[in-house]
């Protein structure tokens, strides 16, 4: 978060621009590692890319942060109505 608002401070760009040039930074990172994964000598943690796979967990997991988690406490709840 430091970041990212260090970043919004610094170059005055939208939180959106900000946010797309670091998903642009994850997938680029993702190509990389998936590269070197990809290579005759492999890797002996067993990873074998597999990007629409990939890309769909990584979107699930972006999708889940971004929900929001309902809360058990009465006493902060937003009354909806009267009963």
């Amino acid at each position: 978060m430091t970041a990212f608002c260090d970043v919004l401070r610094t170059t005055q760009l939208p939180p959106m621009t900000v946010m797309s040039l670091a998903a642009s930074a994850l997938g680029a990172v993702y190509k990389e590692v998936a590269d070197q994964h990809r290579s005759d000598t492999g890797c002996p943690c067993g990873w074998e890319p597999n990007l629409r796979a990939d890309v769909e967990a990584l979107q699930a997991a972006l999708a889940a942060k971004t929900q929001a988690t309902p809360s058990a406490d009465l006493r902060v709840m937003q009354a909806v109505g009267r009963a």
